[in-house]
Order: C-alpha cells, then sequence, then structure tokens
C-alpha cells in the first residue's frame, strides 16, 4: 500500500469524566483481525519492596532491524474529542489520562503518526515490528521500563476499544498508529495497527 503524506490522529470522546474510545470516525464494519493474544497479568511484585511512583514516558526505544528511538510528550483530548498528537512525525503521543509506565495497573498508551503532509511519521516502523520484540520506555524519573510486543491487532477505525484509553486493567504498553487504506475524501485511513506489549525483565541499554 502507498503511504501518503497525510496526518493520523485518533479521536476520543470524554463523557462524565471518563474516556470512551470511539475510534476513528471512517465508518467501516470489517471484523477485527486477531494476530496474537493479549498481554498476561503483570508478575507479582515482591511485597517486600515498595514501588516507586510512576513517572511520565519522555522516549521511547524498539530494538530489531526496525529501529526506532522517538521521544514522547503527554497529550489529551482536544474540544473536538481528538487525541492532539506532537504535529512532528518524529515524537509520540502519551495519554496522560491513562497509565504511566512502572503502574501497578492500566494500559500505556503511546499514539504516533504513520505519516504527515511533510514524510513518513515514526510510527511507519510499527508496521513491520513483530512479536516477540522488546521495547523499552524511559520516563521522566531516569528510569527504562522494559516490555515485549505480545499481540498485533488491526481494528476499524471505528472501533478501538474502550479499555486502551483506561488506568485499569492489567499492567501493559500499547502502541497506536493508523493502517489500512486511505480515504483521500476523508482524509484518514480506515484501520489503525495497535501492538500490545507486557512488561519484561530489564535487560541491558536501550537502542541508541
Amino acid at each position: 500500500m502507498a503511504r501518503l503524506h497525510q496526518a493520523c490522529a485518533a479521536a476520543a470522546v470524554v463523557a462524565g469524566g471518563v474516556l470512551m474510545a470511539t475510534g476513528w470516525t471512517l465508518l467501516d464494519s470489517r471484523p477485527v483481525r486477531d494476530e496474537g493474544a493479549l498481554p498476561a497479568a503483570l508478575r507479582t511484585q515482591d511485597p517486600g519492596r515498595a514501588a516507586p511512583p510512576p513517572s511520565p514516558p519522555v522516549a521511547l526505544a524498539v530494538s530489531g532491524p526496525h529501529r526506532l528511538h522517538v521521544t514522547v510528550a503527554a497529550v489529551a483530548a482536544t474540544r473536538e474529542g481528538d487525541l492532539d498528537l506532537p504535529e512532528d512525525g518524529d515524537s509520540a503521543g502519551w495519554w496522560a489520562l491513562g497509565a504511566a509506565p512502572g503502574a501497578a495497573r492500566g494500559t500505556v498508551l503511546l499514539a504516533g503518526h504513520l505519516d504527515t503532509p511533510a514524510g513518513p511519521g515514526s510510527f511507519e516502523a510499527l508496521h513491520d515490528v513483530g512479536v516477540g520484540t522488546r521495547v523499552q520506555v524511559h520516563s521522566a524519573d531516569g528510569r527504562v521500563h522494559a516490555y515485549r510486543v505480545t499481540a498485533r491487532r488491526t481494528y476499524p477505525r471505528a472501533h478501538l476499544p474502550d479499555d486502551l484509553f483506561s488506568a485499569a486493567g492489567p499492567a501493559r504498553l500499547a502502541l497506536l498508529t493508523c493502517a489500512g487504506d486511505y480515504d483521500p475524501e476523508a482524509g484518514q485511513y480506515d484501520e489503525n495497527l495497535v501492538l500490545y506489549a507486557a512488561p519484561a525483565p530489564a535487560a541491558g541499554p536501550s537502542p541508541p
């Protein structure tokens, strides 16, 4: 599929203080393609050690042949209900009302552009990242949180799962970008790619 240089942005609706995911607003009735099992729950932590408080993510690193290293900034919803991603295609946005890296529960949601008017976005690389790939999230307090990709799922734009935006549920990382075919009239892609990753033991430094 040709990559058309258009910005990719997520949408959500906030109601009663609780975020309800509605996906991107192109109607599409195709079923979800499940490419792996959802991540398992976080391993039980040592009860004798108090976990440090979570800190916001500032960078994401993906290892392997399709290396990725991007800065991360906190984002929220616009007045129109869109996920307000950085315009810079080389940066990613962290949904600040979800979980932070290191939290005992919830989804750490990082979203990025597939492409922008200026060219390919950094999250285009996610389309070539497979299950088992190691991912590291750097937080503002200097810690590095390790994850391993456990599943790849593709959703129609109107059917992103609500729990992607939740601070509840098992601890996991979700990386989100556009996928599928580009509709020039709607100005958007018709699918979303989500990579799920589960917490993993730390093992060495992240890619430079």
